[in-house]
């Protein structure tokens, strides 16, 4: 009875963090895809001119970040803390790294468990964008 409690509990308090924060999640998702692009592009492009598909990716991945950072400072949590910007980046830096790895794990993960690597890739981008949102909101950018 008690564990059926909590779980209700968990859910309501979980369905009232979407409430409160559904534009803002929806800022970060339209981020997100924005900063997908200007990665794809800028890998796209430098492959094309260097034919050197560890630097395009590269490159590309970290105009995809630095994208990402400015949407997210200017637009998404709308941040004006007291913070020092290079304190902010880094830690940014830091929670999308984790992100990438906590992503790349469990899709090897349940890419062995499951043996289907589309599904597997779904859940690990799922957790990584859950990491990503929740650290940005009250690592990077906390008021």
């Amino acid at each position: 009875m008690y564990l059926n409690r909590l779980k209700l509990k968990s859910l309501e308090s979980l369905f009232e963090f979407l409430k409160r924060n559904k534009q803002q999640i929806l800022r970060f998702f339209v981020s997100g895809v924005i900063a997908s692009g200007f990665n794809f592009i800028c890998y796209w492009a430098i492959y094309l001119i260097f034919e050197n598909i560890l630097f395009a990716s590269i490159s590309g991945y970290c105009i995809g970040i630095l994208v990402s950072f400015i949407f997210a400072k200017l637009w998404v949590f709308k941040n004006i803390s007291t913070q020092p910007l290079v304190k902010s980046f880094s830690l940014f830096c830091l929670i999308y790294f984790l992100g990438g790895i906590e992503m790349t794990l469990l899709i090897v993960f349940l890419n062995r468990l499951i043996g289907n690597y589309k599904i597997a890739w779904l859940f690990g981008a799922l957790i990584a964008s859950l990491n990503n949102y929740l650290g940005s909101k009250y690592l990077s950018f906390k008021k």
